[in-house]
């Protein structure tokens, strides 16, 4: 939210404050401005008021209720930001309707700034304005795909993650608003949130009825569905469900059989099933993939010790040392093989380097001072 307040904050520049003569008061509606509340007017539309000697009463509170709307919009937590509201609902009780219209009227001139800033005073004023919320969203995921086009990826994303909690919280106030889900499904699958991404457009295609929106996000989930068993699956494994994990997982690598993450990841839900020759298969695929990852080499090496293959595992645990020594899990299971073999000296030197690199792992620790006071 901080990256969002201070892009707008820019913009409070453009707003000037006007304060009314001591004892001087002004009646909107049933409420009075007491003259200590200063008054806020775009700084173009009062200098041109003052050029033109147009600064009449009635046109001033316009151009008032002009400014109030604008400073709600880009300082959402402004001092008077109570007083003013009271302001434009005295004004006009259907003032969330105006602003809206308004907004709508800047995106049709494809001033979308402008539009930006009036759906947030609104928004701002009513939280719950549902039209205010969805169109705020817009605002955001089109500032958004700006800021990424310059290459400003994260504040980019910063302002499409308020736009994902932004339609989340349409849903929470109107649970059939249809194109809340269109849209959070997008959002979803560029944050790589598959998963949430296939369920709410499959709740999606049980509301909308245009046909043309339909048939697209028919096409959007067939394009994600791998994408989404593929998180489905890793989520299984995270959780130690390793046959469901499998379920998911083995059947991807049948179609993607050059992608050695999976085949690692299969490797990884056999080791949790114990079946450790058929991870060591799906290990030793994903490094033959180009799977020259740390964590490959760990998790063989790993396997080949517990089917007793140490010289192997010792073999495996080098070569993934020679492209990461500073991973203390590798070297530690280094140690342990070096330790069954009996080699005591090459045994001490792992566990201790692994132990400096890491001195707060329980495990490691009392390794270290097992053999340190061996020894």
């Amino acid at each position: 939210m901080k990256t969002i307040d201070k892009h707008f904050l820019k913009k409070t520049e453009k707003v000037s404050f006007i304060q009314l003569r001591k004892g001087t008061k002004i009646d909107v509606g049933d409420y009075t401005i007491d003259d200590d509340i200063p008054l806020p007017i775009i700084t173009d539309t009062l200098i041109k008021e003052i050029k033109e000697g147009k600064l009449q009463e009635e046109l001033q509170i316009s151009h008032l209720v002009d400014g109030i709307i604008y400073i709600l919009g880009v300082d959402k937590e402004f001092k008077y930001k109570e007083e003013y509201k009271k302001i434009l609902y005295n004004y006009n009780p259907n003032i969330e309707d105006y602003i809206l219209y308004k907004g709508f009227n800047y995106v049709e001139k494809n001033s979308l700034e402008d539009a930006s800033i009036l759906f947030r005073a609104l928004v701002n004023l009513n939280p719950h304005n549902v039209e205010g919320l969805f169109n705020y969203a817009l605002s955001l995921e089109n500032i958004s795909k700006e800021l990424i086009d310059r290459d400003k990826k994260d504040e980019g994303e910063a302002f499409l993650l308020e736009a994902t909690n932004l339609m989340e919280s349409i849903l929470d106030i109107e649970e059939n608003f249809s194109l809340a889900y269109y849209k959070l499904g997008y959002y979803y699958r560029y944050f790589q949130q598959f998963q949430k991404a296939k369920l709410i457009w499959e709740k999606y295609l049980k509301l909308d009825e245009d046909a043309e929106r339909l048939n697209e996000i028919r096409e959007q989930l067939e394009l994600i569905e791998d994408d989404a068993t593929f998180e489905e699956g890793v989520n299984y494994l995270t959780m130690a469900q390793y046959d469901k994990a499998l379920d998911k997982l083995l059947p991807l690598t049948h179609k993607y059989e050059e992608w050695w993450n999976i085949f690692y990841l299969v490797g990884l839900a056999y080791k949790g099933l114990g079946e450790y020759e058929e991870a060591i298969e799906f290990l030793y695929s994903a490094l033959d993939l180009g799977g020259l990852d740390v964590n490959v080499y760990n998790e063989l090496g790993i396997c080949l010790y517990l089917v007793g293959d140490i010289k192997e595992a010792i073999d495996i645990f080098n070569k993934g040392i020679e492209g990461n020594d500073r991973d203390y899990c590798i070297i530690f299971n280094r140690g342990l093989a070096y330790l069954k073999l009996g080699l005591m000296d090459k045994a001490r030197k792992d566990i201790e380097k692994a132990y400096k690199l890491n001195p707060d792992n329980e495990v490691i620790k009392e390794h270290y001072l097992t053999i340190k006071n061996n020894l």
